[in-house]
């Protein structure tokens, strides 16, 4: 039901490379997201933040989704990932997703010979290959997603194309104060997701989407 829940969820600028757009973040230490679907709260979504010594940091995600009928559970949905950047260039990524009753990873790995490693799988899918170009990688927090169209599914290592449509821009309060939110369609294969990001500092402030509901992410603090 929700088998590519983390690419669903985890060109108005210059493109550039992977490590491009991590700097917009560096003081940021939290991002987080209560879930709603047809107007119920589902889960959340948090995206947490860690600077290390000599030129590392760490980028956590959690994602978890309950949906209930009458109190009872009919899915499950939670995801863990992990980042590492090296003077902001990915290095380093695994996730691990259950799914229902399936058990998903996505695994990333940069080499010394300049080619990122990929291994993953989804609905008994495998996708094991190795590559030298540049990608963006769907955790969404990072607004790289706007700029490169190749997209890896973080919850498997999938490989989509996409494409961005620029929306509107719409002031909106954060963090009690007014900022001005831009917004973006991002489609391809098994992606349809409106998505927000503050126009002065990159930072992702909203996600909507429809698949088997309305799901609305709604910002719960950022900081």
């Amino acid at each position: 039901m929700f088998r590519f829940f983390i690419s669903i969820i985890f060109f108005l600028f210059l493109a550039s490379g992977l490590d491009a757009h991590i700097e917009h973040n560096k003081d940021l230490k939290k991002i987080e997201f209560d879930i709603y679907r047809n107007g119920e709260k589902v889960g959340y979504h948090t995206v947490s933040f860690l600077n290390k010594k000599d030129g590392f940091k760490e980028v956590y995600t959690d994602v978890f989704i309950d949906i209930k009928l009458l109190g009872v559970s009919l899915h499950k949905y939670h995801s863990l990932g992990k980042e590492i950047y090296k003077n902001n260039k990915l290095i380093n990524f695994k996730s691990t997703t259950k799914d229902g009753n399936d058990n998903d990873y996505c695994n990333i790995i940069f080499t010394n010979n300049g080619e990122y490693n990929f291994d993953g799988v989804t609905e008994g899918k495998f996708y094991k290959y190795t590559s030298k170009n540049e990608f963006t990688l769907g955790t969404w927090w990072n607004h790289e997603v706007l700029i490169n169209n190749n997209f890896i599914a973080a919850q498997s290592c999938r490989q989509v194309n996409t494409e961005v449509i620029f929306l509107k821009k719409e002031e909106k309060i954060i963090n009690n104060k007014k900022q001005m939110v831009q917004f973006f369609k991002v489609k391809g294969e098994g992606i349809d997701v409106k998505i927000g990001f503050i126009e002065n500092s990159s930072q992702w402030v909203s996600m909507d989407f429809t698949i088997k509901g309305e799901w609305n992410y709604q910002l719960k603090s950022i900081n």
